[in-house]
């Protein structure tokens, strides 16, 4: 089950960032970047139990690894400087979306027996550990900018060619930076009890990055296709 509700939630992403790109652009990619880091760090709260491995994955994984592809269309077809501006920008309206919900938190409640009040639900969920948080925040900046750096490099050395295998090269390496760099800050080197580096990599890193390769190569022809409908619409606009 968890394996057909995750398919289906990459398929809403690709005809989500199909349609950012038919209709609005490189700013529907930008809009679509923002509100996927905000719905992955949410999602990361869960977690799920695929078929293909032994250990539970973060919800978010799916989500928060079309982010690459993303990053890959930018950088293809807007260029490598629009593709960080769009990692920064995601990276700035995440932190004011969780500055105003943690202020939003810490607002007084209202002790009222006929008011709603999920203060508790709130909380939960928009009051994250301070470790996760900073691990989460570095890991991203980190894994997109060297996405795009991979990419750009491969797109130099190759001509401009194979650019299916360009994609899933630099996805692969830079989803495998990502969960890396979260996970030894955020289980060793921030960790109050750190674990070993070889629980660290059978944990936390290798059942992730498995999944996280399969998305990377069900995301390379959304690369693609989406290059196909970009320069359709600059030969329609010529």
């Amino acid at each position: 089950m968890a394996d057909l509700l995750s398919l289906t939630t990459l398929m809403i992403c690709f005809l989500t960032i199909l349609t950012a790109v038919r209709f609005f652009g490189k700013s529907g990619l930008f809009a679509y970047s923002t509100v996927a880091v905000i719905i992955s760090n949410v999602q990361v709260l869960k977690l799920t139990k695929y078929s293909m491995v032994d250990n539970p994955v973060a919800l978010g994984t799916v989500v928060f690894s079309t982010l690459f592809a993303v990053d890959n269309i930018l950088t293809e077809y807007y260029g490598t400087k629009t593709a960080r501006k769009c990692v920064w920008m995601s990276f700035a309206y995440y932190l004011f979306f969780t500055s105003v919900m943690n202020v939003a938190v810490i607002h007084p409640i209202v002790a009222e027996s006929n008011c709603v009040n999920l203060h508790q639900e709130l909380k939960s969920i928009f009051s994250p550990c301070f470790v996760l948080f900073v691990s989460s925040l570095a890991s991203y900046i980190v894994s997109q900018l060297v996405d795009i750096f991979v990419f750009s490099t491969l797109k130099k050395k190759m001509n401009g060619k194979y650019i299916s295998l360009r994609s899933f090269v630099s996805m692969s390496f830079s989803t495998f930076v990502d969960n890396f760099v979260f996970s030894l800050l955020a289980w060793v080197i921030f960790a109050k009890n750190s674990i070993s580096m070889t629980s660290l990599w059978e944990t936390y890193i290798f059942t992730t990055f498995i999944i996280r390769l399969i998305v990377a190569a069900l995301c390379v022809p959304l690369v693609k296709l989406c290059g196909a409908v970009i320069l359709k619409k600059e030969k329609d606009n010529v």
